[in-house]
């Protein structure tokens, strides 16, 4: 059943291909579980890994990454709207200046094979323009870049981010807020579709079970359709400091 859902989805989207669609598939909350996490990154196509800053397998798993030939970028706990218990080093609402800058820069260190970061959570904090102005400079003076999970439809970080000039982008599609092999491979047939209409698209997923043994199927196929999965730094916008964008979409959990 699931090798016939996902022959029929890329049959369906490759057909009318005149191009070839770049997507990033962004996996996130590495580093918890040693397993899923090395399956991961031994997925066979260019995923970007988010690791988590002081998770317990974190600074292997993001070593193992590299090796393999992935990106890695920092997962950074923020603030969420509902009473979630922040990871360890997390920034919270309230936080002055030189404390988020602290802590940011520690998560930098736990991962210092990190060539950008986003947000794990933030559902809150990513709605506070001043927090995430602190944050973006910071990004742009260590050379990194930002990418929106956009876990909440007012977000202004990635406004924020492309006020400061800093290389950016936003999430479009979430892989698996249900965790089912069918939903998956609907949400997966979304992002093709995105990918085909204008170029390239960016998805979200978890080292859940059902998502690696899905990605662990679909990935080999993508070259026959016609698709190419990049890091998630070959799909930034590097915008003017004048130019703003904005994003959209609701996920407290990412």
């Amino acid at each position: 059943m699931l090798r016939l859902l996902l022959g029929l989805g890329l049959w369906l989207i490759s057909a009318s291909a005149l191009a070839q669609p770049r997507i990033a598939i962004i996996i996130d909350d590495l580093g918890y579980s040693s397993g899923r996490g090395q399956a991961i990154t031994d997925l066979p196509a260019a995923v970007t890994c988010a690791v988590i800053p002081f998770s317990p397998h974190g600074r292997r798993l993001a070593e193992r990454a590299v090796r393999n030939g992935k990106e890695v970028i920092v997962h950074m706990p923020m603030a969420a709207q509902r009473s979630i218990r922040l990871d360890r080093g997390g920034l919270r609402l309230g936080m002055q200046e030189q404390e988020l800058l602290d802590s940011v820069r520690q998560a930098l260190r736990q991962v210092p094979q990190a060539r950008g970061l986003n947000n794990h959570m933030g559902s809150a904090l990513t709605e506070q323009s001043e927090p995430m102005g602190w944050l973006m400079e910071e990004l742009k003076a260590h050379q990194l870049f930002f990418v929106d999970s956009r876990t909440s439809g007012r977000s202004v970080a990635q406004r924020m981010a492309s006020r400061t000039g800093l290389a950016n982008a936003g999430r479009d599609i979430f892989l698996d807020n249900e965790r089912d092999l069918v939903r998956i491979n609907e949400q997966f047939n979304r992002l093709l579709r995105l990918a085909r209409q204008r170029g390239h698209a960016i998805a979200i997923g978890h080292p859940y079970p059902e998502t690696i043994h899905y990605l662990q199927q679909v990935l080999p196929l993508l070259d026959e359709a016609g698709i190419q999965v990049v890091p998630v730094s070959q799909l930034l916008t590097t915008p003017a400091v004048t130019t703003a964008t904005t994003g959209n979409g609701d996920h407290a959990g990412s």
